[in-house]
């Protein structure tokens, strides 16, 4: 897997236009009233009881690919020996505070949203069962993984990283930044509240798509409101340590390091924004990557993790910033 290759052909459309951006790939928002869009897209099916008991193996241990706090995932196989994950939910009841529904109607919710994402670089939601019993939401199955495992290598197992190249670097975090742009922007208006590393899914030819729709939190959508611009911008501080990640090869926090470099971001951002990449840049590259270039990925990073939200780019700029400003110059041959 890690001998991948990729080569990144694609059209770069600057500022001025929005074709290439997320925005031209997105599903419109479906007109009408919050009861319209807490319905769930029909070409999304739900799944009986028994139908995911016989997809997963009845929940095998043998089939179990994660487990967290709030799920654990299967790996399941749909008619077809079409490949499948199957996250079963562990639902907790909201505390009531006067206005919050219940935890079966919160949850449709979220999936009414989820069933009506389409994009290339947002995991796309394949069935569903929210039944009280058996809470389950099927997704596409990412064949390599994600990309916190493909950095650091799998934490529960002595797996090593893979390589990953310059090139198959910044693609990766274009198709991120094209997923949660898209999110943001273009689809019924949500912010995720969980950008990491270890939700960005990696499926063949290490293309990238966002995960973690469970964790979605509608912002004012039933109203018909734009995205927080606040929460929004949250999320666009989180992928700066995403770009981090990518440049650096570390993780988002370690101990094992020097006490001024357990945080990623407190230690990088200032490097970076004193242009002091090569301080920085992740040893596995050696010399493989174009010193421009990871300049301004590392800008483009820094400009996300702005102490003030207002001043940090939106998810579109940031893709598009991507897109123009480092993986355009590079094939243009500006090192």
């Amino acid at each position: 897997m890690g001998g991948c290759s990729i080569k990144i052909r694609f059209q770069c459309l600057c500022p001025s236009s929005k074709d290439d951006s997320a925005a031209a790939r997105a599903t419109p928002a479906p007109s009408g009233n919050s009861r319209e869009v807490a319905i769930i897209a029909a070409d999304v099916p739900k799944l009986t009881v028994r139908e995911l008991k016989k997809a997963t193996d009845k929940f095998s241990a043998s089939k179990l690919i994660a487990r967290g706090a709030h799920a654990e995932v299967f790996r399941a196989t749909l008619p077809g020996d079409r490949a499948a994950a199957a996250k079963r939910l562990i639902i907790r009841t909201p505390e009531p505070d006067g206005s919050a529904a219940d935890a079966g109607i919160i949850l449709k919710q979220q999936v009414a949203v989820a069933s009506r994402l389409r994009h290339d670089n947002v995991v796309r939601l394949l069935g569903y069962n929210i039944t009280a019993d058996l809470p389950v939401l099927l997704y596409e199955l990412a064949g390599v993984g994600t990309l916190h495992d493909a950095l650091h290598g799998p934490e529960e197992e002595a797996a090593p990283a893979l390589r990953l190249s310059w090139e198959q670097r910044v693609r990766i975090a274009l198709d991120a930044a094209r997923g949660l742009a898209y999110l943001h922007e273009a689809a019924l208006p949500v912010a995720h509240h969980d950008v990491r590393s270890s939700n960005v899914l990696l499926f063949e030819g290490l293309r990238a798509k966002i995960a973690g729709h469970n964790v979605f939190k509608e912002l004012e959508v039933w109203n018909r409101r734009p995205v927080s611009r606040l929460t929004a911008k949250s999320d666009v501080y989180s992928f700066g340590v995403v770009l981090l990640e990518l440049l650096t090869g570390r993780k988002p926090f370690d101990d094992t390091l020097p006490r001024d470099q357990h945080i990623l971001d407190s230690w990088a951002a200032p490097l970076l924004a004193e242009g002091r990449v090569e301080e920085c840049i992740d040893p596995k590259l050696g010399d493989q990557y174009p010193p421009a270039g990871a300049l301004k990925l590392g800008r483009i990073a820094v400009q996300c993790l702005h102490v003030q939200p207002t001043s940090r780019p939106s998810m579109d700029t940031v893709a598009r910033l991507i897109n123009c400003d480092v993986i355009m110059q590079h094939q243009h041959g500006v090192v």
